[in-house]
């Protein structure tokens, strides 16, 4: 099967690439947004060319293991390949070309056991994994029929756990738990966790602050994207993250959380409303507007924004221009002795500089906060 007719037998299209294949959308498909590990499976195929046949396996033949030990314990099982299930709530894209790494180096020795949650939905007992999926399928791609899982059963939580842990219900319980164990081990032992993913992760298992920030790029027109190839595109979201935490030793800290990110993408998108949000301006000008605010300094209104979206797209054109000439013309000051004060070391400060450098040269009455290295532009 190739790509074209795989996707035919979806309503909803998706991206499938050797790189990712879009499991978001893919899961609009699927009643409760949950996907059967074999429609993945067809989709990765179709990104690794020809394979060589596998013989059948079944790795644990009649073993069977019972489970003494207490209700949140992880058991352990062999499942078979129809039993098994993936959420997007809370993991990744899935990647073709890992897949096929992974079977190039494949040693049954050294196969990892995958990790799940087992939970009933409506009246289907579901056993979702939220680790180790590459993996299986790899395994699926060897032959294997049956696939080790470590495996918590939700439906044996105690309430007073999910409780304690701030749910009311256990699916939200179980998507909580998912996801926050998913992070914790991809961000730390394994194929680096995008950082799109894991926005993506923490937006669907209601991360507080993930969620806040999400209401600021609803709010602005921006999307959270792994690309920055559409208008209002967001692909650098720890920074994101960051620049919503500005502020965060101050007393006033919660009447300002997550105002100078608000403030930086409206200005972004006021001045390039075609264009994705460029980092190198989007992070400057948080920079700029906290510490405007803990100085003190009232001037920097809407006639600012204003004024400096028109100064710089006169001067630059497009954002991404934008902060490449002030960047180039920081490294021209510095190579001629023409700037002043301490050179900074990181592209977030030059930049920085550099507006406030290229502000200064066309309202020196205007006050703004001080740069630390300043040259005539």
């Amino acid at each position: 099967m190739n790509q074209k007719e795989y996707l035919e037998q979806f309503r909803y299209k998706f991206d499938v690439t050797p790189k990712a294949i879009d499991l978001r959308t893919m899961s609009k498909n699927y009643p409760n947004g949950i996907i059967p590990c074999e429609d993945i499976h067809q989709g990765i195929k179709t990104q690794l060319g020809h394979l060589p046949d596998s013989v059948p396996i079944d790795p644990y033949v009649n073993k069977i293991m019972n489970h003494e030990d207490d209700e949140v314990a992880t058991h352990f099982t062999y499942i078979d390949w129809e039993s098994l299930y993936l959420c997007p709530l809370f993991q990744r894209d899935v990647a073709p070309n890992h897949v096929r790494k992974i079977y190039l180096d494949f040693e049954p020795t050294a196969v990892l056991t995958a990790c799940a949650i087992k939970i009933t939905v409506g009246d289907k007992v579901y056993m979702i994994l939220w680790d180790g999926h590459h993996t299986v399928q790899t395994c699926r791609l060897k032959g294997y029929t049956k696939f080790p899982v470590s495996y918590v059963d939700i439906d044996r939580v105690p309430e007073e756990t999910m409780i304690k842990a701030g749910f009311d219900f256990r699916w939200q319980y179980a998507v909580w738990l998912a996801g926050s164990n998913m992070i914790k081990i991809n961000s730390k032992n394994k194929r680096k966790l995008h950082s799109y993913d894991e926005f993506m992760i923490k937006l669907e298992t209601k991360d507080a602050d993930t969620v806040r920030i999400k209401a600021i790029f609803d709010k602005n027109t921006c999307v959270p994207k792994r690309h920055d190839n559409q208008p209002g595109a967001v692909t650098a979201l720890k920074v994101s993250e960051d620049m919503f935490k500005l502020g965060s030793t101050s007393k006033d800290y919660e009447l300002v959380k997550g105002s100078f990110l608000d403030r930086s993408l409206a200005f972004h998108r006021s001045v390039w409303p075609k264009s994705p949000i460029e980092l190198e301006i989007f992070r400057p000008m948080s920079l700029l507007y906290h510490r405007a605010w803990a100085l003190g300094i009232k001037t920097l209104d809407a006639s600012f924004d204003d004024a400096m979206g028109k100064l710089l797209k006169e001067t630059y054109g497009d954002p991404k221009t934008c902060q490449m000439k002030l960047k180039e013309s920081f490294y021209n000051a510095l190579h001629n002795g023409n700037g002043v004060g301490d050179s900074p070391t990181v592209d977030q400060e030059r930049v920085y500089c550099g507006l406030i450098s290229l502000w200064n040269g066309r309202f020196p009455n205007k006050i703004l906060p001080p740069a630390d290295y300043r040259w005539v532009i």
